[in-house]
C-alpha cells in the first residue's frame, strides 16, 4: 500500500491510485474507494469503466482469529483499507494491469519479464507478504501458466485496452439490498469515514466466541453501488476520464463474484462485460443456517432474519428475496442458455467451500458449458480460495473486459496500442 499510493525512494513504475470518500445517502454515511487511473503519455485520456468488488472480509471479523481486538482492526480498516485488500494489496491489480496495458510488451515472454521486474520492486518496497511465492514465480503464474499456457514465450502479445480500475467498499453485504432495508447495527454517520471497530456495537452474533460483525454493514448495497457508479461517471472530478457512452465493466471474487454477476445481470443498461472468480453463483444451495451463523452471520440478516439471541434454526432465510438475488436465477430468466461472450467465471479445484463449488457448476449445466474449474498449478495457490489463485488468473480477467471494450469502440485493428 505505501509501495503504491506514495512510493519510498527511486522506483522505476509508478501507478496513479487515488483514494477517495463520498456520502452515501442511500446508506447514510461516508464510505472510501480507490480508483486507479492508466499511466498514460500525458495522463490524458478517457478510458473505460471497470468496476471490482471484494468479497467477504477475512481479517475484520476475526477470521482464523487474526483479526480479534479494535487495534488491529482500525489498522486495516482504516489506514489500510481492508475493503479493498484482495484487489489491491494481494491481487496486485494496477501492477498487473499496467504491464498488461504497456505496449512495449509485445511478446508473452517479454509481459513475463516486465511482470517480474515490476514484482521485484514492489517486494523490495515491502509490498509482498513474506510467504509469497517470488517474482519470477508470481509472473510465470500469471503469463506462463494462465493467460498463454500453450504458448510460447515469442508468441506475439496484443495489450490490453487501458481501463480505469474502480474498487467501491462493499462490506460484507453481498452487495444486495437488505431484505428488510434497515441496518443490523447502528449507523456510523458522525464518525470518521471508515467504520470503527467498538465492542459495544459489535455483538457477538456468531456461535464463534471473539468472532465480531462489522457495525453498520448492512443496508441496501445494491442501490448504494448502482448509484455510486453512475456519480463517479456523471458528476465526480474524474467523470472527465471515463468513458459515458461504454457500458461498465464488473469483476467479483467470492462475495463480489456474486456482486458481479447479480448486478451486471440487473442492470444490463448500465453494465456490459461481467467476470466471477471463486464466486458465489447459486445462492439459493446456502441453507445451512448452523454454518452461517458460524462463518456469515450478515447472510442470513441481508438474505432472511437473523436472531442473534435466539438458536440458529430461529433465523429465517426469505425464499423470494434469494431467489430475485440468484444469479442462476438472473440468468435462466433472461433467457440464456450458452456463455454469452461478456460473461466469464472460473474456480479453483480446492475451493474448499461446496457453496462455491456447487454454484460455478450449476452455472455451467445452465449455460450449457464446460468446466471452467481451475486445477493446482505450481504456483497458483493450490487453485484453492486465497488471493494466490485469484491473482494466478487476473491477467484473464483483465483480459476478457478489454476484448469487451474493444469490441465496443470498434477498434479491433485500429487500436494505437496493437
Amino acid at each position: 500500500m505505501a509501495y503504491l499510493l506514495s512510493p519510498r525512494g527511486p522506483v522505476r513504475f509508478t501507478y496513479r491510485v487515488r483514494h477517495e470518500a463520498f456520502f452515501s445517502k442511500t446508506l447514510g454515511k461516508e464510505k472510501d474507494c480507490f480508483l486507479i487511473l492508466p499511466e498514460m503519455e500525458g495522463n490524458q485520456g478517457k478510458f473505460p469503466l471497470l468496476v471490482l468488488l471484494h468479497g467477504y472480509n477475512f481479517y475484520r471479523n476475526g477470521w482464523k482469529s487474526r483479526v480479534c481486538n479494535p487495534e488491529r482492526h482500525n489498522e486495516l480498516t482504516c489506514k489500510w483499507g481492508e475493503e479493498h485488500y484482495h484487489w489491491l494489496l494481494l491481487e496486485d491489480i494496477a501492477l498487473i494491469h499496467q504491464a498488461m496495458t504497456d505496449p512495449s510488451n509485445a511478446s508473452y515472454g517479454e509481459l513475463e519479464a516486465n511482470l517480474r521486474e515490476r514484482f521485484e520492486e514492489l517486494r523490495d518496497h515491502g509490498g509482498l507478504l513474506q510467504d509469497d511465492y517470488s517474482p519470477a514465480e508470481i509472473a510465470r503464474s500469471i503469463v506462463r501458466d494462465n493467460l498463454n499456457p500453450n504458448g510460447s514465450p515469442s508468441d506475439p502479445f496484443t495489450p490490453i485496452y487501458p481501463m480505469a480500475l474502480f474498487l467501491p467498499d462493499g462490506d460484507n453485504s453481498f452487495y444486495a439490498d437488505e431484505n428488510e432495508g434497515r441496518l443490523l447495527f447502528p449507523p456510523t454517520a458522525s464518525r470518521k469515514s471508515c467504520d470503527h471497530f467498538h465492542f459495544d456495537e459489535c455483538f457477538k452474533y456468531s456461535l464463534i466466541p471473539y468472532r465480531y460483525m462489522k457495525p453498520g454493514a448492512l443496508g441496501q448495497y445494491e442501490t448504494y453501488i448502482v448509484a455510486l457508479i453512475r456519480f463517479l461517471r456523471t458528476s465526480s472530478p474524474y467523470g472527465d476520464h471515463l468513458m459515458a457512452e461504454v457500458p461498465v465493466g464488473i469483476a467479483g471474487i467470492s462475495m463480489g463474484g456474486l456482486g458481479a454477476m447479480n448486478l451486471g445481470l440487473k442492470h444490463r443498461p448500465l453494465f456490459g462485460p461481467i467476470s466471477s472468480q471463486s464466486g458465489l453463483l447459486d445462492i439459493e444451495i446456502v441453507t445451512d443456517k448452523l454454518m452461517l451463523k458460524m462463518v456469515m452471520p450478515e447472510f442470513i440478516e441481508v438474505f432472511g432474519r437473523l436472531k442473534p439471541l435466539m438458536p440458529y434454526f430461529q433465523s429465517s432465510l426469505d425464499a423470494e428475496h434469494l431467489r430475485k438475488n440468484n444469479p442462476i436465477k438472473r440468468v435462466q430468466a433472461l433467457g440464456i442458455t450458452s456463455l454469452p461472450p461478456w460473461m466469464y467465471f472460473d474456480y479453483g479445484a480446492n475451493e474448499g467451500y461446496e457453496i462455491i463449488m456447487g454454484g460455478n457448476q450449476n452455472l455451467e449445466w445452465v449455460l450449457h458449458t464446460g468446466s471452467h474449474k481451475i486445477h493446482p498449478q505450481a504456483f497458483n495457490g493450490k487453485a484453492g480460495h486465497n488471493y494466490r489463485f485469484w491473482r494466478s488468473r487476473t491477467a484473464n480477467v483483465l483480459r476478457h473486459h478489454s476484448r469487451f471494450f474493444k469490441g465496443c469502440l470498434g477498434l479491433c485493428g485500429k487500436n494505437r496500442l496493437q
